[in-house]
């Protein structure tokens, strides 16, 4: 099975940079990404979100590049699925009208939220996230691939209805969650569905535990779209022409970004048990946001270097048994961002997807040759 390659981006704007520019900037990136030979974009969905993070309503961008581009796949990293942020209904409905004006593109992948700024904002009680999710996900089957649907829950109860329209993939798109604990993991491999895996900064071993979780409790929903396990890990990615180009654009984005983590996660631990696996993996948020060598190197997460050590680094996740990588690509300016899709398309994914039209050293070659010759 060959890997395959998405950008993910959480629009996030420069301090002193204007959001409105930053959202034209990230089409130009996801139609880029596109003719670099990404497999998929996906977007972020943060609300009243601070330190410039801004993808508000991803679902508007989808619609948008729909009809920019014409072969990527698009998928939201996720769409939040608390009845206050999104009703399982109108997810059904928007995903079905972009999955038709798309021609078949668009995937749901789907969260809980791990903000408390964006909870309080809509008013969503931490505790009831996580079966408003799974129960919005079961409501949101069952619309899409029955004509005629009804459903009863804790959370929703629709009389006999019909989705109109329906997704033009059949009986819907593919649909996966992000999974951050070990029962998450375990929750999308039962149901069948698609996974998105984080281990937050807990290290490789942990990446490979949640890994072997999903993939051997995996079971196969015979009305669902998914005939194997589907695994994507996101990465933060930082490349550039040599290692020490990469550590100097890269290094401080990076750890700033695990900065940010480090306030945030512990907070939720403390507000619902739900969260409370959050906690677990303080030590390794702590270690990200300060010593650089264990981020790269120890922390399952990031990837920092020139296109050759970028390769190296990308073959160990490789041989964990990934099927997807979604490199996250934000925290710097535009440009940096335009030449990072660039180095991927060009010697990233043709590595993994294409080796045999990888330009190799002549002496590689020729000791090839060599020692295929006749004695």
């Amino acid at each position: 099975m060959t890997l395959k390659f998405g950008f993910w981006s959480e629009q996030e704007t420069q301090v002193g940079h204007s959001y409105a520019r930053r959202l034209h900037e990230l089409v130009d990136e996801a139609v880029f990404a596109e003719k670099m030979g990404f497999d998929f974009v996906s977007l972020s969905e943060q609300h009243v979100a601070l330190g410039g993070i801004s993808s508000s309503a991803p679902e508007v961008v989808y619609g948008y590049l729909a009809a920019k581009t014409s072969r990527i796949r698009l998928r939201p990293a996720v769409t939040l699925m608390p009845k206050n942020f999104n009703h399982a209904l109108r997810s059904a409905e928007r995903l079905a009208v972009t999955d038709i004006l798309s021609n078949g593109r668009m995937e749901f992948f789907a969260g809980r939220s791990n903000t408390t700024i964006a909870m309080r904002a809509f008013n969503v009680e931490a505790a009831e996230t996580l079966s408003q999710m799974e129960e919005g996900l079961a409501l949101m089957k069952e619309a899409m691939s029955k004509d005629i649907f009804k459903f009863s829950g804790k959370h929703y109860n629709v009389p006999p209805r019909m989705l109109v329209p329906k997704p033009l993939q059949k009986p819907y798109p593919i649909m996966g969650i992000a999974a951050t604990s070990p029962r998450s993991h375990v929750y999308a491999a039962e149901q069948g569905m698609a996974c998105l895996s984080n281990n937050f900064y807990s290290g490789w071993e942990k990446q490979a535990e949640y890994i072997a979780l999903y993939k051997d409790n995996w079971k196969r929903d015979e009305n669902g779209p998914l005939q194997r396990p589907s695994l994507g890990i996101p990465l933060f990615l930082g490349i550039g022409k040599t290692d020490q180009e990469a550590k100097d654009n890269y290094a401080e984005p990076l750890m700033n970004y695990a900065r940010i983590s480090t306030d945030a996660y512990p907070r939720l631990a403390k507000i619902a048990d739900d969260y409370n696996y959050f906690s677990e993996g303080l030590e390794g948020l702590q270690r990200a946001a300060t010593d650089w060598d264990y981020l790269v190197n120890d922390s399952g997460t990031t990837l920092c270097g020139s296109p050759d050590t970028v390769i190296r680094q990308l073959e160990r996740i490789v041989d964990m048994g990934v099927d997807e990588v979604l490199f996250h690509l934000d925290s710097v300016s535009h440009e940096m961002i335009m030449d990072a899709i660039d180095m991927v398309g060009k010697y990233i994914i043709p590595h993994f997807k294409d080796r045999n039209n990888v330009v190799r050293p002549t002496d590689e070659i020729l000791n090839t040759i060599r020692g295929m010759r006749d004695a």
